[in-house]
């Protein structure tokens, strides 16, 4: 249904449709959100700045790949997802490195 939906509206948009879903995909589909989950549960059981930072690599790396797709063929319909998942990369990063920041200026004051 949500693929249903987004094609929809990638076309309406103009962006392009999703593709038709094979079994292999949706195998895919639902081992990446098996670990989406389970990582999830860890963040909100056990928050760690560490896991944070992970985190963060995390969304550095697959918005890296999510970029590659469209910008090698895929559906435009990414674009904003790829906004989104940046957005979302600084956020963690920027909330991370801010202590990091202060702690290697007094550090630096220190020395």
């Amino acid at each position: 249904m949500v693929h249903r939906l987004l094609s929809a509206g990638g076309a309406a948009a103009g962006l392009g449709t999703m593709p038709a879903l094979t079994p292999l995909q949706t195998l895919y589909a639902n081992l990446m959100g098996s670990v989406v989950v389970v990582w999830s549960v860890l963040r909100v059981v056990r928050p760690l700045p560490l896991h944070g930072l992970l985190d963060g690599a995390a969304r550095v790396l697959f918005s890296l790949w999510q970029g590659y797709a469209p910008a090698h063929g895929g559906p435009g319909v990414l674009w904003p997802f790829l906004v989104l998942e940046v957005s979302f990369g600084v956020a963690q990063l920027a909330a991370w490195a801010r202590p990091r920041a202060a702690t290697v200026r007094k550090t630096c004051q220190d020395a």
